[in-house]
């Protein structure tokens, strides 16, 4: 794989010309739209095919994914414009193999709304390892908020994504509250009927593991917050499911605000088997319906 930075004059015939790849792939490959416009300074992805398979009537993802011994998932990565889906077409080239190097072992988590559109969401999840439904928010008395979440469970098992449930102090408004998030950590029956209810949840739904989202902490709460992740792992390990933890990027331990003081990173860390920076929160979007982030232990 190489990364090519468009220069006047080129198009996307002959920059596929020049790597030796086929046009109509690369332009799949980079979302070029249907013109053919590039932008001078615009960077594409170039990827070098090893094998390729032409499909035959009567084909199917899973049948093609078996001669050649690889998954499904396998070929919707290889392949980006099938979008998650499984229809063909007799003649449709896929490749099957890159000649690329693996670089190393990472894992990738995203967040998405309810309401993401079917076809973004089939599209990404191939290239996900988690999925975390945003959100199951959390009620005065400890209970968690409904969350329409059943479809884009079913969709990310049958791409092979694992889905992890996001908990966060969202409330009925639809906001980040702090005094929720204060009832929780100092209210032991509040604390207590929220445990509960996050473990059924968790168990039902089937979730692979629990993602907690407490923003706009106090200082004050701080060593309170990170006693409940404490309490919330030793109460999923051992149905065999993990504890993760969300955090606002910081510069320094004493960084000043909300987003800041009741996060202690080293308190957090001993407390979960690993978290999330939210670097989103350095440049925050309006109506973000998919929102990627690196998953680093």
């Amino acid at each position: 794989m190489t990364i090519h930075v468009v220069r006047t004059g080129e198009s996307v015939g002959s920059i596929a010309a020049y790597y030796g790849v086929a046009p109509a792939r690369l332009a799949a490959d980079n979302a070029v739209p249907a013109n053919g416009a590039l932008a001078v300074g615009q960077t594409l992805v170039v990827r070098f095919p090893r094998q390729i398979h032409a499909v035959s009537p009567g084909e199917t993802l899973a049948s093609i994914a078996a001669a050649y011994g690889v998954t499904v998932r396998q070929l919707w990565r290889n392949n980006w414009p099938l979008g998650g889906g499984e229809q063909l077409t007799p003649g449709q080239p896929l490749v099957i193999s890159y000649f690329d190097e693996k670089l190393g072992a990472a894992a990738f988590n995203g967040y998405a709304y309810p309401y993401i559109s079917e076809d973004l969401l089939a599209a990404q999840l191939p290239y996900l390892t988690y999925m975390a439904p945003f959100t199951y928010g959390i009620t005065a008395s400890g209970g968690l908020l409904p969350l329409d979440d059943d479809a884009m469970l079913s969709a990310a098992r049958r791409r092979g994504t694992l889905p992890v449930m996001h908990l966060s102090t969202l409330t009925e408004s639809g906001q980040f509250d702090t005094q929720r998030a204060e009832a929780v950590l100092t209210e032991p029956a509040v604390q207590e009927q929220l445990m509960s209810e996050v473990l059924q949840t968790l168990l039902r739904k089937g979730y692979a593991g629990l993602d907690v989202d407490f923003e706009y902490l106090p200082g004050a709460l701080a060593d309170a917050y990170a006693a409940l992740l404490a309490r919330l792992r030793r109460l999923l390990h051992p149905y065999g499911r993990f504890l993760w933890a969300a955090l606002a990027p910081k510069t320094s331990a004493a960084q000043p605000g909300l987003l800041y003081e009741g996060h202690s990173y080293p308190a957090v860390a001993s407390a979960v088997d690993a978290v999330l920076l939210m670097t989103y929160e350095w440049s925050i979007l309006a109506h973000i319906s998919f929102v990627m982030s690196f998953f680093a232990v």
